[in-house]
């Protein structure tokens, strides 16, 4: 009589996040402030480097260099929302932080604008893949009630460092020319990038699923992470052969009938976003300059632009958290829409400084959101897809937006116009999100 041996088996474990973890929260708060500082510089550095006589680049050809990063950001965000799911936050997270970092080196000493327009490719690839990997990470150690918040917290680093260059750049370009600011975005490979190794731990729920109970809950104990594993089952084996068929199952799942409504209204929200979001960045001085201010003066709104991408974002998410994010992303797109059509009627000085900061909280602060609304509806099989492709496809638009204002600075257009422009995104974007699906708050499902 023949013996059959038993199927192989794995452990499985339900995961439990009691609090959030502060010191998770302050590396990927600590690392998005860099990488929002790599991305939002080139738009401080915009006025200096088409004033650079050696150069002598045109509006056109600076959009160009302003959309590589966002290329970039669609090349690293596709490839991390396929590689997080199979080999790991911790080592994509590590990976993304040591290119953005290293593009921004290449950026300080670029000899020539094609060099420079290389190296933000790089920058880009490193951002669009940490994006997606820092948020499924800060989700994963966020107890439940608390996710829109903490990744608005932690996206709230993003804004500032877009805020931390405007000032340095109000401070270094006079001073130290652009270069200067290329520089500091360099830092994370030699301060940021040691400390992430050693204290950032692998995604508990990504050791669960490959059945690693024992180096998941050593995790737990080396990191003093706020989660608790329990209800421990037993499962075959056979399916970790599989985890490649896993992670296209569950990009493909983005497409069934369950999420293909919510997963169109991701991608094109995000692109209308990122359109009005790199659009207003890169050429938001050179407009304020063009109605008369001078370069302090306009990076200053700069300053103001993400000052409203922070405030709005944690506003918004604490309101989101008890009502949903629906909601709060189109009040964000119609705040965007009206800030900028009133900006285009050329108010008083300091009714402009408040209207540039509602269209800080419209662009940045609700793309922050629509990353939050995705986060929280995707199952946790296919959240890294799902914000990994979003993203994406969202950078189609990031990519248009500094090349859109481009054109039209160069057309000899007036700032109205150039205003009025932006306006449509946000319009659009509004119509687009009326279609989304609901996602409960903590009120409703309280009461559900």
């Amino acid at each position: 009589m023949t013996t059959v041996p038993s199927a192989p088996t794995k452990q499985r474990a339900r995961i439990t996040v009691s609090h959030t973890s502060a010191a998770i929260m302050l590396i990927c708060g600590a690392t998005l402030l860099f990488e929002g500082y790599d991305v939002y510089v080139f738009g401080v550095a915009v006025p200096s480097l088409l004033q650079d006589s050696g150069w002598q680049l045109s509006p056109e050809y600076v959009g160009v260099i302003g959309s590589a990063a966002v290329f970039g950001m669609l090349v690293g965000a596709f490839a991390a929302g396929t590689f997080t799911d199979i080999l790991g936050r911790r080592r994509v997270y590590l990976a993304t932080v040591a290119t953005f970092s290293l593009g921004m080196l290449l950026c300080a000493v670029a000899p020539n604008p094609e060099f420079l327009l290389v190296s933000r490719v790089i920058v880009g690839i490193g951002s669009g893949g940490f994006l997606p990997t820092a948020l499924s990470v800060v989700v994963e150690f966020s107890p439940a009630g608390k996710k829109n918040f903490n990744v608005a917290l932690a996206l709230a680093g993003i804004g500032i460092g877009g805020i931390l260059c405007a000032l340095l750049g109000i401070w270094m370009l006079p001073v130290f020319g652009y270069r200067s600011l290329f520089w500091i975005g360099a830092i994370p490979l030699f301060t940021l990038l040691p400390l992430i190794m050693a204290r950032m731990p692998e995604s508990v729920a990504f050791l669960v699923s490959k059945g690693r109970i024992d180096q998941a809950r050593e995790q737990v104990t080396r990191f003093r992470l706020p989660v608790t594993l329990d209800e421990v089952e037993t499962g075959s084996a056979h399916q970790e052969d599989h985890r490649g068929s896993r992670a296209l199952d569950a990009t493909l799942a983005l497409f069934g009938r369950a999420h293909i409504r919510a997963t169109v209204v991701f991608w094109l929200s995000t692109s209308l976003c990122l359109l009005l979001l790199f659009g207003t960045n890169t050429w938001l001085p050179s407009l304020m300059m063009k109605a008369g201010y001078g370069i302090n003066s306009a990076l200053s709104f700069l300053v103001f632009l993400n000052i409203g991408a922070v405030v709005g974002s944690l506003i918004g998410s604490a309101v989101a958290d008890r009502t949903g994010p629906k909601p709060v992303v189109l009040v964000g797109f119609a705040g965007a829409a009206v800030a900028l059509c009133a900006l285009a009627l050329q108010p008083p000085t300091v009714l402009v400084y408040a209207l540039v900061l509602l269209v800080g909280a419209g662009g940045a602060g609700t793309q922050n959101l629509i990353n939050s609304y995705m986060a929280t509806y995707y199952p946790p099989s296919s959240r890294g897809s799902g914000l990994g492709l979003a993203l994406a496809f969202g950078r189609l638009g990031g990519i248009v937006g500094p090349i859109y204002g481009g054109f039209i600075l160069a057309s000899g257009a007036s700032t109205a116009t150039g205003f009025l422009a932006f306006t449509i995104p946000p319009a659009l974007a509004i119509c687009v999100v009326a279609f989304g699906p609901r996602v409960a708050g903590r009120v409703k499902e309280r009461l559900a």
